[in-house]
């Protein structure tokens, strides 16, 4: 399979477990990606336990990075259309970020400077979750 999920090299893992795993995406400081480990397209091909087990992962992933990083917003999407891997993107956003109020995917609005991000520290908030 040439799935760039499946066969994902050097990705930088903050926690993962049998069903999912936590990833850091270094396009935002602070975005982070929730990634099925087994090769799935849809949130309703998991079984209830894993689904829950999931969206419990993606709450405590999400308060986490309001308590550390102060966003004014927390973006969290799972669209697939690129790659249809089951993922779901954690994106924290700021009020004069490049995108704002658009998504991240859109044209970019401005320059800004993303606040000070202390990635160590940042990736011990999200694991202690677990």
């Amino acid at each position: 399979m040439n799935c760039p999920l499946c066969n994902a090299q050097n990705e930088d893992i903050i926690y993962e477990n049998t069903l999912f795993r936590i990833v850091l995406v270094d396009e935002i400081p602070g975005y982070i990606r929730v990634i099925t480990q087994k090769h799935i397209k849809e949130f309703s091909e998991l079984s209830d336990d894993e689904a829950v087990e999931i969206i419990t992962a993606v709450k405590k992933t999400e308060k986490a990075m309001i308590e550390f990083l102060k966003p004014d917003k927390i973006n969290i999407a799972s669209l697939g259309n690129m790659v249809p891997h089951l993922h779901i993107h954690m994106i924290p956003r700021y009020e004069n970020d490049p995108w704002w109020p658009g998504a991240t995917f859109c044209e970019k609005q401005r320059e800004y400077s993303y606040p000070p991000f202390d990635e160590k520290k940042y990736k011990e908030a999200i694991k202690s979750c677990f």
